[in-house]
């Protein structure tokens, strides 16, 4: 199946088998830094909220639309954290009143 056909949920394929979907689900599981091995282990153990068991190949391409949207970077020992954004940044195309 190629990509643009599992990025979005449609009529044939389920939420919690898209990319999006599984997406979200890594960005819930980043509560502390995690390794892509880490993530894949937590996803496919018998006790995981994901409904669906992702391949390896599903999960690095959700820490990639992940890494495209800005909401994830990699730490110094390897491990994927979420970035903060900081709270009332001023926007670039700000008029300046003077």
């Amino acid at each position: 199946m190629n990509i643009p056909a599992q990025l979005l949920p449609h009529k044939h394929i389920r939420f919690c088998e898209s990319l999006i979907g599984l997406a979200g689900c890594i960005r819930q599981l980043l509560d502390k830094p995690r390794t892509v091995d880490d993530l894949y282990s937590i996803l496919n153990s018998s006790n995981s909220v994901w409904l669906y068991k992702p391949s390896f190949e599903q999960v690095v391409s959700a820490v990639v639309v992940l890494f495209a949207i800005g909401q994830i970077a990699e730490t110094d020992n390897n491990k994927l954290h979420l970035v903060e954004k900081p709270l009332n940044k001023l926007s670039s195309f700000e008029i300046q009143t003077g």
